[in-house]
């Protein structure tokens, strides 16, 4: 009976709203229910790391049990170290392993939690941009987030992208929403959010500190002509434009000291380097060869892994070619400014190109794209349902890409079935060893794994077998289907080496094969050999 109360009064108030109130009800609850998807689907159920993930879930880890241990001496050696991919992201990564513990799911929860930040600031930002239509604009942007690939994918991944956006995001919304304020405080913060991306990626940092510079200086010209007539309008004349000097050289200081700080603290030669290599030499992804191809990377990127709809995205891509946009939407002329500042800089100064490196601008292109749909229905007064079907129809034909990033298909294997079995398969108080470089079964991930392991676990692939083979008890091996998934994954040979060299061991009768366990949803064996114990009346028995 009180359920049936409660019910009751919900229908009343849910009666009672207006039709807005109705439907910004209807669409919460809706990416509710998509974000409960992507959270079962993505993280409780994902597979072990990628080797990108593990590298960076192992800096969190570092950084974790120094807390852990209150070895603050060795929190700030492990923070220091990380020279390529500065600390930011480690240190709220060694947070949520204290909070929810150090696993997977553990550390791929943080991506989540920042892509539901990403959702709320590109709806708080939407909100800005017009009273009319803001909220509007805002739902279509966080709808175009939530069936966008490359979002969803770094969701659920523990990498760097989603923290790197976050930031950018929060600190546009931050510069709109108090540009006008004459405090200086709002200029710090605004330097100190800008400034933390060098201590989240120096790509991201080289695309964001420009973006942000061009936006700062964009009345630098208007103010200019103005100053050259200051001589005949008075001093009086000069306040605006000496208030105006006089907040920017608070940022740009406060930024570049900000910025400035993490490469003069130590290594300085070192990690400036790091900062130019990251930038002009090597940032992964691709090298694109050809003016033309080099041009088009980018566009055809948004296109085919910015939106599920090849449709969508061209229509993404077709509105950053409408400036007009901004003198009806009048903040918007910032998002074109930050957006086309990234895409200059990847285009034309970073020689290889990855779908992930404009990744920062992904809220931006989707708060362009909803800028743009409410511009005309606006300016013609159109009908939104009616213009929203027609551009949507072509879209079905991409649907089932669409349940495929909310349901994607599931192996009834997978590789933490694998470590699951190496670790159950014999105690945790001996050294094991285990020489494999697999895209999801590395030494990173094993690493990661067994942290909590009580005696050694070797798994480095630049170490010598010989040398894990002398310092180990157990020793996990996996042997790769001809025909299957698993060689696939395969990054170098020290797979089939590690093999090899175990192999030569059991013929050797050095060791023996303790158990095994095949795999067919992978296309591999796992097994698992054990060291014979070599009885020397001179030393003692170690086993």
């Amino acid at each position: 009976m009180p359920l049936t109360m409660a019910v009751y009064h919900l229908i009343i108030h849910y009666m009672r709203l207006t039709s807005f109130q109705k439907g910004l009800l209807v669409a919460l609850l809706a990416v509710f229910v998509f974000l409960s998807i992507i959270f079962i689907n993505g993280i409780l159920l994902g597979d072990a790391f990628t080797k990108e993930e593990a590298q960076h879930a192992i800096y969190g880890l570092w950084l974790y049990k120094d807390i852990t241990a209150l070895d603050f001496g060795a929190f700030w050696y492990d923070t220091q170290r990380q020279m390529f991919w500065p600390f930011l992201h480690s240190w709220f990564l060694s947070l949520t392993f204290l909070l929810f513990g150090v696993s997977f799911a553990s550390a791929r929860f943080l991506s989540f939690l920042i892509y539901i930040l990403t959702l709320f600031f590109i709806y708080q930002a939407s909100l800005q941009l017009s009273r009319r239509s803001g909220s509007l604009i805002g739902l279509m942007a966080v709808g175009l987030a939530l069936s966008s690939p490359i979002m969803i994918s770094y969701a659920t991944r523990s990498t760097l992208e989603g923290l790197g956006a976050l930031i950018f995001l929060v600190a546009y919304y931050f510069y709109i929403s108090t540009e006008d304020r004459k405090s200086p405080a709002y200029y710090v913060i605004l330097a100190v959010l800008v400034g933390l991306s060098i201590y989240t990626n120096y790509l991201y940092a080289y695309f964001m500190i420009p973006a942000f510079l061009v936006v700062s200086f964009a009345k630098l010209g208007p103010i200019l002509v103005d100053v050259i007539a200051l001589n005949k309008k008075g001093e009086r004349s000069a306040y605006a434009f000496l208030w105006w000097a006089y907040r920017k050289l608070i940022f740009v200081t406060v930024l570049f000291v900000v910025a400035g700080t993490w490469f003069f603290t130590s290594a300085f030669a070192r990690k400036f380097l790091l900062f130019l290599q990251a930038i002009f030499r090597y940032s992964g992804g691709e090298a694109v060869p050809g003016v033309v191809p080099s041009l088009l990377y980018y566009p055809r990127t948004i296109i085919e892994n910015f939106s599920f709809s090849p449709w969508i995205g061209l229509l993404i891509v077709a509105a950053l070619f409408l400036p007009f946009t901004a003198f009806h939407y009048w903040k918007t002329n910032k998002l074109y400014t930050f957006i086309w500042t990234v895409l200059i800089l990847a285009t034309m100064t970073v020689p290889t190109k990855a779908p992930q490196f404009i990744y920062i601008i992904a809220p931006f292109l989707f708060m362009i794209a909803a800028s743009a749909f409410f511009y005309f229905i606006e300016k013609y007064d159109l009908k939104v349902k009616r213009v929203a079907i027609a551009l949507l129809l072509p879209a079905l034909l991409s649907l089932p890409a669409l349940i495929g990033l909310y349901f994607p298909a599931r192996p009834a294997e997978n590789m933490t079935g694998v470590l699951r079995y190496f670790r159950q398969s014999i105690l945790p108080r001996h050294p094991v060893a285990i020489s494999v470089n697999l895209q999801r079964l590395n030494s990173e991930v094993v690493n990661f794994y067994f942290w909590d392991w009580n005696a050694p676990v070797l798994a480095d692939t630049a170490a010598q077998e010989e040398q894990l083979f002398q310092s180990a008890r157990y020793f996990f091996a996996l042997e790769l289907d001809e025909c299957g998934p698993a060689p696939l994954e395969v990054l170098d040979d020290s797979v089939f080496r590690w093999n090899a060299f175990l192999s030569d061991k059991l013929k050797n009768g050095e060791v023996s094969e303790l158990s095994m366990r095949h795999f067919a949803g992978l296309g591999l064996t796992a097994k698992v050999y054990e060291k014979k114990a070599q009885l020397d009346p001179q030393r003692p028995n170690l086993f």
